[in-house]
């Protein structure tokens, strides 16, 4: 399981098919970079602290 960023939020402006509805933006949302971002590390995002990836060996770590 690959969890999103929330520095990876980004956002799309979206076009109405039908004549008379404004248009609007919605969020999209993005997965963890994991190696290639900085604060990755052994499958912990250490800027927001939490698990990135959920793994049996990560909870066999811990105890």
């Amino acid at each position: 399981m690959i969890k999103i960023c929330p520095d990876l939020i980004s956002k799309e402006e979206v076009v109405p098919m039908v004549v008379g509805r404004g248009t609007f933006t919605r969020p999209v949302l993005h997965k963890c970079l994991q190696n290639q971002c900085v604060a990755y590390k052994f499958g912990r995002c250490l800027k927001y602290d939490n698990n990135t990836e959920y793994s049996e060996s990560l909870d066999e770590k811990k105890k």
